[in-house]
């Protein structure tokens, strides 16, 4: 769970379960606290049914998934994304020293960009395009992100049109 509102539809689920007298989720624990009469499997059943995972306090299991997915990520991931960065710093150098180095510190370029724009223009789209290319998955992530971000605000504000009609100009 990454924000208050799913804290609230885990309490909310939980709280439904025959026999429980009150839930507390706590973010920043990423744990929860439930009294009652309720069974820890109808507890979780109602976890799951809400779209989230949980286990009892003091099972080991999901530690070791959780060890056994960092050793995986340190191993497989951390190496590709370190070549990515040290590829995408060296063009970026590069391309800044292209393109904004000649302006802002003076530093020389060699001669046959003096008066071509349109090398000039060529080499800084092919280097761009590089960076992109290397880091590819950040920007399709990105986009995903924002687009997500963009249609969910976009629905709020069309249910909530009370909102965005008190706003007047002062006359």
């Amino acid at each position: 769970m990454s924000c208050a509102a799913c804290s609230a539809r885990v309490e909310k689920a939980v709280s439904g379960v025959k026999g429980v007298s009150s839930c507390s989720v706590s973010l920043l624990t990423n744990s929860m606290g439930v009294e009652g009469t309720a069974t820890a499997e109808d507890i979780i059943a109602a976890v799951r049914a809400a779209g989230y995972d949980a286990s009892p306090k003091g099972r080991q299991e999901p530690i070791a998934r959780k060890s056994a997915d960092e050793d995986a990520l340190r191993e497989r991931e951390t190496p590709v994304l370190k070549k990515r960065l040290i590829a995408s710093l060296g063009f970026l150098i590069v391309l800044m020293y292209v393109s904004m180095g000649h302006m802002m510190w003076g530093w020389p370029l060699p001669g046959f960009f003096d008066g071509n724009h349109v090398a000039m223009g060529l080499l800084q789209m092919l280097l761009t395009i590089v960076i992109m290319v290397i880091n590819q998955k950040f920007f399709i992530s990105g986009f995903k992100s924002a687009r997500l971000i963009w249609m969910r605000l976009s629905r709020w504000a069309q249910r909530r049109p009370s909102a965005t009609a008190r706003l007047r100009c002062l006359p």
